[in-house]
């Protein structure tokens, strides 16, 4: 019975609706919504004050407190000549008693939007939430759960019975319906969509994201058919590492998310893309995490490449064994004169794990690198006047010039 005397004494300073009473012991009993919980306890309290005013008891202050948010206490003290006006829930104000309506709304914002999954955020008045603070602060309430929480659920199982086949998802919804119950007002969300997989580049004069010089086009252009098949407003790329514009990728691939922005469509079948410049193959829909996961796997991933170098003195096979010196090496590196416009001088160090080589001719050779992601492997080669030490010219003591560069693997 303590939860009925508790529930009196709140009764007798606050006013509260079935909900707002319930809510307070939300973790006590089994598959019951609040408002039953709460118009349960009243119906209790009803049945035991009536019975002990019936013996004589003085309890009529206390059937007062109940009457005003109770019409069966109501209608019994009429019957015995004493009206009660009920009054408004002193937490919600009556704000519970047609909360689903905002699922009707949000459903109409819904209409046009292909989606799997969804969750409902709510901003609150602050008062509301004082207001309950305030009586759970005052009973010691150690077994509810804010209102917040209620209005969520009961406005997403309004809408699971609206929306057939859709499913609550409060982890990683397509889409977020926002309440605003101050004002009103509803607002639907539509979260990005992520596309994992992996590309190619085949030429060298396609780069990442911006077109520029001789820059023929981009992955970025080249991955718009993605953003299209989902209809969404604009699409960018998450890419493990990046190389430049005149660098092909071969391979195996390196890794890639891209990113849909607003889309109206959550489900399809990427199709593969392959021409002469990029190949795309999707793998699957992703996560946010595996994007923060593939930013920084790109510091530590190990990459394998090949250069074709021309070297102004001429060199012979012997020459050439001295690279292996830089084998098991960490190189230093300040920011490449190429995009120190864009980038502030900065110092990095980064391992070569491996080389290996080849003589062409007296001025060209092949150059295998494996080394630790984020190698500015064409300043490592020509040593970018100082900037890079120790350099593949430094060791050669020959001035050196990147013809190709390939990546051959991402590990």
């Amino acid at each position: 019975m303590e939860a009925l005397e508790k529930s009196l004494q709140i009764l007798r300073e606050y006013p509260l609706c079935d909900s707002c009473l319930g809510r307070l012991y939300a973790q006590m009993g089994y598959a019951l919504e609040n408002w039953e919980r709460g118009a349960a306890i009243k119906t209790m309290l009803h049945m035991q004050l009536v019975t002990q005013f019936r013996q004589g008891a003085d309890v009529k202050n206390d059937l007062v407190s109940l009457a005003r948010v109770h019409k069966p206490t109501r209608r019994f003290l009429a019957s015995v000549g004493t009206e009660v006006e009920g009054v408004a829930c002193y937490i919600c104000g009556g704000m519970l008693t047609d909360v689903e309506k905002y699922a009707h709304e949000a459903v109409k914002h819904l209409g046009d939007i292909h989606f799997e999954t969804f969750a409902v955020g709510t901003t609150m008045p602050s008062d509301v939430v004082e207001r309950e603070a305030e009586v759970v602060k005052r009973f010691l309430i150690t077994t509810g759960e804010p209102i917040k929480h209620e209005i969520n659920r009961r406005i997403g199982k309004e809408m699971l019975g609206l929306l057939t086949g859709k499913r609550v998802d409060k982890l990683r919804p397509n889409v977020v319906v926002r309440i605003d119950l101050l004002t009103g007002k509803v607002t639907v969300v539509r979260n990005p969509l992520l596309v994992e997989g992996k590309y190619l580049k085949l030429s060298r004069r396609v780069a990442q994201a911006k077109r520029f010089g001789s820059v023929k086009t981009t992955l970025l252009e080249k991955l718009q058919y993605v953003r299209d098949l989902f209809s969404g407003s604009e699409h960018v790329i998450h890419v493990s590492g990046r190389e430049d514009s005149d660098v092909r990728m071969l391979g195996p691939g390196r890794p890639l998310v891209v990113e849909i922005k607003q889309p109206i469509r959550y489900r399809g079948q990427v199709p593969p893309l392959a021409d002469d410049e990029v190949v795309f193959s999707p793998v699957g829909f992703t996560t946010r995490e595996e994007v923060r996961r593939l930013k920084e796997k790109a510091k530590v991933d190990i990459k394998l490449y090949r250069a074709l170098v021309y070297s102004e003195r001429p060199l012979a096979a012997e020459d050439l064994g001295k690279i292996g010196e830089l084998s098991g090496k960490v190189i230093t590196q300040y920011t490449p004169r190429r995009i120190k416009r864009l980038h502030p001088r900065r110092k990095r160090t980064r391992m070569v794990y491996e080389l290996a080589w080849r003589l062409i001719s007296p001025h060209v050779f092949e150059l295998f690198v494996r080394c630790q992601g984020g190698l500015y492997v064409k300043e490592f080669i020509h040593g970018d006047g100082g900037r890079t030490a120790p350099s593949v010219a430094e060791i050669l003591n020959s001035y050196l010039e990147v013809l190709e560069l390939d990546v051959l693997s991402v590990e």
